[in-house]
């Protein structure tokens, strides 16, 4: 075999860079051959070649892109250690803006501390209700190469940067025409997904003019809970009274019917409680409830017929689709001069999924509704009312207006609540790009303008009005006739709603609702950037980079205003809108010191500063320091240290006080809790749930949220005098590249990040336990968190509970600190197999990248122990996290096998080890296997197997974990094994 080709193969076969590479990237090596010549490495503005980067950076190619089987360029980097899952197909669905987006989240710290840049540049946020990048707006195909740098570089690309930058390096140019297609399904029939893309790219007028034209149509379907036996009916933790370790049972049915439930003796006491329900799969007929299903929560072991799996609702994977536009243009007016176009536009909607609206047997939330003794349904005509009503009487109840038993029902004639996001982005980008000598020295200047606008547009369908709700149940009989009690109702035009017998079609209109939402964002950037050289010292030329940017964002989000109102079920969120500006200036110098010299093949130091001017939060600067040293050829250290800011954004600073719910809240006060508190904890509970909760008992108390149960209402808001988020980085790396083995490549980098007054929410357990239930130094009635925990005295404020919670008051603030450390480690081997055995069987090449992040810590108030997030799922930060793969390749074809692996996490860190069986997910192993085949030079195709054996989420007591759907559980694949096919052609 030639020397060319040889090379060609290797560098085919080599799955990662040398500089700390994913498992699935794919990029040159040293070997022969290979051309390095002065680019822009992202994490610096000064030209150099690769392998001086003063950070680690990881490299996704094109090539891996398309092989990768993933519609979405979001799942390819969550496969990277040093990602964390954030918002993407699996967990977004249930969530009222964001379905089909997918975001990026280096080392868990959040999507808008992680940075996404194209060509260097910043991308605009994607939507105005949480402001962050996504990545599903890029065409796949356009791009050349994803860069990856965790650590802060704010100092040379400005706030955000935090955690790190993802940069998406695009093409420009191209020659003919390229078509790529992909579809892909699931080994059960569903969720399949389509993408189609094309470039073409032609030169004019003697190569001085660069057409490059390019798009992408994408489509994924929905994945339901019910259509996967391992998942459906789903898990759930046994929190029984008297239950001490919480064990793992099947899921309980729901007595939120989809007809109803009638609970005519309220409580939770089993044996005390009694319901009836309309049969589930004979509505005409009612049915007694068992003891286990009667009280107003139903116990962990419900399992009742008559009712029913309330995750038949449930979605996995939403549904979703997007078409995008790029086009770039770039003309050389001289040589050494061009200007350019780069412009998009994406078209994407994405569709939540949501169970029917609903109201609680145990009454409160959004929607009580209750059933009254002189209801004219139930007082009627049939079988089904004179069988409710000889349950309603042998509850001792009277046929009466004063009676009432509490309706469980959801509420499926509306549907589901399903949401459509429709977003428009535009981005113009245009500048030029040149370079010219002075006093004998190259200068290269890049300065650029750039406009981006969304303009995005949601619909909530099925959140019906409340009032009318409960206007049309509360019907009675008038003059002969059914009607509505409510005499201004009926002068509205309300239609009496039969929940005995079933609503009519004009009922379900009369009450039934629809919420809109609108936004708009419009971001304005211009920056200029100079680089060159200063001057030689004998180790080699001194470099610097320097330049200014100004940008401008603005926010507008608008809700209806029958949906602002509160009068739907639906969240009421308002309008809220503002805008800032910032200017800024930055420099760079990296000076060598040393080359070619004893224990010094290399040794130079490098700084970067910025300064800034906010028009919300004045000033700020931050620098970054770095130093490289290889002692020889073969070994080279790095070391950085650096600070850096993020600013607030829009929605942190103005967003208005609105209704939200969460799921993960636990109640301190709460029996099957209290019982695994420690002694100190307990000892602080006695008095303060007593003080809280009228005639409190520790060992019967159930509150009205947690595991099982419905979520907990939160009014959060934004806060305009916020300041800026502040981090100390460092970073402290080898890479080893030994001569006697060629191809070979170890690096070792050490990470550590110190942030202060990180803007959120005092954490929900954190404001719950330590701050309020657990505080010994203040007294109940005079603390401030406790405050914000609205208990609700009688039950009938909206908890449905004596002493449960209607709700949190949550706003944003500069309180937090975080701690994270941890070690990211690469090794990667490539070789002909004529090298080895004399004879060519193609090329090999092997990778293993893991990262060790041992600490993330938590402060959620100053002065506030820390909390140790590290390896817990709902902090969606693994301890270990690692991928591998061994990729073999010839002339015409590959094959790629690929391993990710989860290290065992603890599945909710707000209980003790001896409260949870089990308490720990277990160690997670995906395989991937990939294929290509090359017909001729202008045609390839592909084909592959995700997650090939077949594994689902782990098997944890919380629903959210088991189904993959919640975001720390999202990074295990909850669809099963899923195929794929492509092709690639050039003409």
């Amino acid at each position: 075999m030639n020397t060319k080709l040889r090379s060609a193969l290797l560098m085919s076969a080599a799955s990662a860079s040398l500089l700390a590479a994913p498992s699935i990237a794919q990029a040159q090596t040293a070997g022969e051959g290979v051309d390095v010549g002065e680019i822009v490495v992202t994490g610096s503005r000064i030209r150099r070649d690769t392998f001086s980067s003063p950070q680690p950076l990881s490299v996704v190619t094109a090539q891996a892109i398309r092989e990768s089987g993933n519609t979405s360029i979001g799942d390819i980097l969550l496969d990277q250690p040093s990602i964390n899952p954030n918002q993407n197909q699996q967990n977004t669905s249930s969530t009222l803006f964001l379905a089909g987006q997918t975001r990026a989240d280096i080392r868990g710290l959040g999507a808008t501390r992680t940075l996404v840049l194209m060509d260097g540049r910043r991308l605009p946020f994607s939507d105005a209700s949480s402001p962050a990048v996504d990545l599903n707006t890029i065409p796949s195909l356009m791009v050349e190469r994803i860069e990856t740098v965790p650590g802060g570089v704010s100092a040379v690309y400005g706030s955000e940067a935090i955690a790190g930058v993802v940069n998406f390096i695009m093409k420009k140019e191209q020659e003919g025409l390229e078509l790529d297609i992909q579809g892909g399904i699931s080994q059960e029939g569903d969720g399949e997904e389509f993408r189609a893309g094309f470039n073409w790219g032609k030169k004019f007028f003697d190569d001085r003019l660069s057409v490059l034209i390019g798009g992408e149509y994408a489509n994924q379907d929905k994945i339901m809970q019910k259509d996967r036996d391992e998942l459906f009916p789903g898990i759930r933790r046994n929190t029984a009274t008297g239950v001490t370790v919480q064990n793992i049972l099947p899921n309980s049915k729901a007595n939120t019917s989809p007809f109803a439930t009638f609970q005519l003796i309220g409580g939770n006491v089993v044996g005390t409680a009694r319901a009836v329900t309309l049969d589930v799969r004979n509505p005409a007929n009612v049915v007694r409830l068992s003891n286990a299903c009667a009280t107003a929560t139903v116990q962990p072991t419900c399992q009742d017929d008559a009712l029913f799996y309330s995750t038949v609702y449930n979605a996995l994977q939403g549904k979703s689709n997007r078409g995008v536009l790029r086009t770039y243009v770039d003309y050389k007016i001289t040589d050494t001069f061009k200007a350019f176009v780069d412009a998009s536009y994406v078209k994407a909607n994405g569709y939540g999924i949501f169970q029917p609206a609903f109201s609680s047997a145990a009454g409160g939330g959004t929607m009580p509704v209750v059933l009254r003794g002189d209801n004219a349904y139930l007082n009627g005509a049939g079988t089904t009312a004179a069988a409710l009503r000889a349950e309603w009487l042998a509850a001792g109840k009277t046929l009466t207006q004063a009676q009432t038993a509490q309706v469980g029902k959801f509420w499926q004639e509306f549907g589901g609540r399903d949401v459509k996001s429709e977003r428009d982005q535009y981005r113009v980008a245009g500048g030029i790009q040149g370079s010219w000598e002075t006093f004998g020295r190259k200068v290269d200047m890049d300065s650029y303008v750039q406009y981006s606008r969304l303009d995005g547009r949601t619909t909530s369908y099925n959140v019906p009005n409340v009032a009318r709700v409960q206007q049309a149940t509360d019907a009675v009989v008038l003059n002969g006739q059914v009607v509505c009690r409510d005499a201004a109702a009926r002068a509205a035009g309300c239609t009496p709603w039969d929940l005995v017998n079933g609503a009519s079609r004009e009922a379900i209109l009369w009450t039934n609702g629809i919420s809109t939402t609108d936004q708009k964002i419009t971001q304005t950037v211009a920056g200029i950037n100079f680089s060159t050289e200063l001057f030689d010292l004998p180790a080699g030329p001194v470099g610097v980079a320097f330049g200014a940017e100004y940008r401008k964002e603005t926010s507008f989000f608008e809700q209806d205003a029958l949906g602002a109102s509160g009068a739907l079920f639906f969240n009421s969120i308002g309008t809220r809108e503002g805008e800032y500006n910032v200017k800024e200036a930055y420099g760079e110098i990296r000076v060598p010191i040393l080359k070619d010299v004893p224990f010094a093949e290399e040794l130079s130091i490098e700084a970067a500063g910025r300064v800034s001017d906010y028009s919300t939060i004045g000033g700020t600067d931050q620098y970054r320091i770095g130093l490289t040293w290889a002692p020889v050829e073969d070994v080279r250290f790095r070391l950085s240290e650096s600070t850096a800011v993020r600013a607030p954004n829009i929605i942190e600073l103005f967003s208005p006080q609105s209704r939200n719910f969460t799921t993960s809240a636990t109640d301190p006060c709460d029996a099957a809790v209290f019982r695994g508190a420690t002694a100190a904890q307990q000892a602080a509970r006695r008095v303060t749930c007593a003080a809280a909760i009228p005639g409190w008992n520790s060992a019967t108390f159930q509150s009205n949220f947690g595991a099982g149960r419905p979520s907990l209402a939160l009014l959060q808001g934004g806060n305009p005098d916020l300041g800026p988020e502040e981090a100390h980085t460092y970073q402290y790396g080898v890479v080893i590249q030994p001569r006697w083995v060629p191809n070979l490549q170890i690096s070792v980098d050490f990470f550590k990040y110190n942030i202060d007054g990180q803007v959120g929410t005092i954490p929900i357990n954190t404001l719950f336990n330590q701050l309020c239930y657990d505080d010994t130094t203040t007294a109940y009635a005079s603390n401030p968190y406790c405050a914000q925990i609205r208990r609700d005295p009688t039950g009938t404020g909206g908890s449905g509970v004596v002493g449960g919670v209607s709700e949190v008051l949550l706003v944003n603030q500069n309180v937090a600190k975080v701690k994270v450390e941890g070690y990211d480690y690469a090794i990667s081997y490539g070789f002909q197999t004529e090298d080895l055995f004399g004879k060519d069987y193609g090329a090999i090449a092997l990778r293993l990248d893991a990262t060790w992040m041992y600490q993330f810590q938590l402060q959620g108030l100053p002065g506030q122990a820390f909390t140790q997030l590290a390896n817990t799922i709902n902090n969606a930060t693994p301890e270990w996290k690692g991928s591998g793969s061994i990729r073999w390749s010839n002339e015409r074809v590959s094959v790629t096998w690929n391993t990710l692996w989860i290290d065992s996490m603890i599945s909710n860190n707000a209980f003790q080890p001896s409260q949870l069986d089990p308490y720990y997910t277990g160690d997670y192993w995906r395989h991937d296997l990939r294929g290509t085949y090359k017909l001729n030079e202008d045609i390839t195709f592909r084909a592959g197997v995700l997650n090939l054996f077949d594994k689902y989420p782990p098997k944890i007591s919380d629903n959210s974990i088991f189904t993959g759907t919640g975001v720390g559980s999202s990074q295990y694949d909850n669809r099963g094994r899923f195929f794929f096919v492509g092709a690639n052609m050039n003409f």
